[in-house]
């Protein structure tokens, strides 16, 4: 079970749950819901995904092999079913070759390859004639052209009147029709970015960092340790995204932050 070797590799690496939490900004709890797999007491799919991949890198295993262990153990039909639905396409294009190679001869998919080497060896030289011939056409009807003497010829200006000159409009200050949110991380912080509907990241961020993201309508931020992320929207200080722990959901738009944007951390049961 994934819990499994994930406890038994902090073992041997002879580490505590609470060195986990100092480590990764996970809280102690969510950590020994993974490892127990009690996965309905974490906040959700996406958010344990997160975690998990943050725990597996901070004791240096295979972080996506892990994940991929948790889709099997919460979905293994849907795995299933996608890799009998690739096999069948591997399947599906070897018997493909083999026919072709059956009507054809055994070689002849290396004869097309060395008759489209060939074709495109063709076209290149075509085109090269063609580029040669129109530049050196093009240059003799420009020598031609040029006359004994030429005269400078200064362009017309035309003045504006003062009353022209007042009555222009003055052109509106452009509106600002997108918004642009740039995250700077004080701690560890797992993070997800959802961009007009389009995930751009999903992965821990470092001490230190700084991102920026731009869309034209939504920007939605969600972290895992909301009090290590300072959020800008629009050149505005918005300050810090949550508490320390907190798992929070930020939503913004071109107007600012939404208000739908709500807080889905869970507090500790108590034990």
């Amino acid at each position: 079970m994934l819990g499994d070797k994930l406890r038994t590799e902090r073992e041997r690496q002879g580490l505590t749950i609470k060195d986990i939490e100092k480590g990764t900004s996970i809280r102690a709890h969510y950590i020994e819901c993974i490892e127990k797999g009690e996965y309905e007491s974490l906040p959700g799919e996406v958010y344990t995904k997160g975690f998990i991949r943050n725990y597996a890198t901070f004791l240096k295993l295979d972080a996506k092999a892990l994940v991929g262990e948790f889709n099997e153990e919460r979905h293994p039909e849907a795995v299933r079913a996608e890799q009998q639905a690739q096999e069948a396409a591997q399947k599906e294009e070897k018997t493909s070759e083999i026919t072709m190679d059956s009507a054809f001869g055994g070689d002849f998919t290396d004869s097309v390859n060395r008759q489209n080497k060939i074709l495109a060896a063709v076209v290149c030289l075509l085109v090269l004639g063609g580029a040669y011939f129109l530049f050196s056409s093009g240059e003799s009807q420009q020598v031609a052209q040029v006359p004994q003497e030429t005269k400078q010829v200064q362009p017309a200006v035309k003045k504006s009147s003062k009353a022209e000159v007042e009555d222009k409009p003055v052109a509106n200050p452009a509106r600002r029709d997108d918004v642009e949110v740039v995250a700077t991380f004080e701690d560890r912080c797992w993070t997800q970015v959802i961009a007009d509907g389009k995930t751009l990241y999903e992965g821990t961020m470092e001490k230190g960092e700084t991102m920026s993201w731009k869309a034209q309508e939504t920007v939605s931020i969600t972290a895992g340790n909301a009090g290590a992320v300072a959020l800008s929207v629009n050149g505005k200080d918005m300050g810090k995204a949550g508490e320390i722990g907190q798992v929070v959901e930020k939503v913004f738009t071109p107007g600012g932050e939404k208000k739908e944007g709500s807080e889905v951390d869970k507090k500790d049961k108590d034990k």
